[in-house]
């Protein structure tokens, strides 16, 4: 059998119940997904179903403090109206994703922990600056 009428073969073989159009949250681009009869799909990752506020419903209100990286942050609820939406990535994003987490993990295996404060000098600091230039570069902040 030819490699073209085996493709087709196969096209055959797996029909999809529905197809989706949905948006990744991250870039932005459409994605296009193909449902099947057993509930397994191609063309993205899902994750989950998340709420977000609808604009102009509430406000956000400070609920307390709390220290990040060394800052400390601010904990806030919001008051208003939410939306649920499904939260999709397109395999580029979830690739980026990947490729983002290995490094983080290899930089905490071989320096450990991000130091709660920066200091010049610091290994360990180096190493996670460096990291917040690759990945910042990545993302054309730089």
């Amino acid at each position: 059998m030819h490699w073209g009428h085996f493709l087709l073969e196969m096209k055959k073989r797996e029909p999809f119940v529905k197809r989706l159009t949905r948006k990744c949250l991250v870039c932005g681009n459409r994605i296009r997904v193909a449902v099947y009869p057993d509930g397994h799909y191609k063309g993205g990752h899902f994750f989950n179903r998340i709420k977000l506020p609808v604009k102009g419903t509430g406000k956000y209100k400070k609920t307390g403090t709390r220290r990040l990286f060394g800052k400390k942050v601010a904990i806030v609820k919001w008051t208003g109206k939410e939306k649920e939406i499904e939260y999709w990535e397109c395999d580029t994003c979830y690739d980026e994703a990947l490729h983002e987490d290995w490094l983080e993990r290899t930089i905490e295996k071989l320096y450990g922990k991000r130091c709660p404060d920066y200091e010049k000098g610091c290994g360990c600091c180096d190493a996670w600056a460096l990291y917040d230039t690759v990945i910042d570069a990545n993302r054309g902040l730089l």
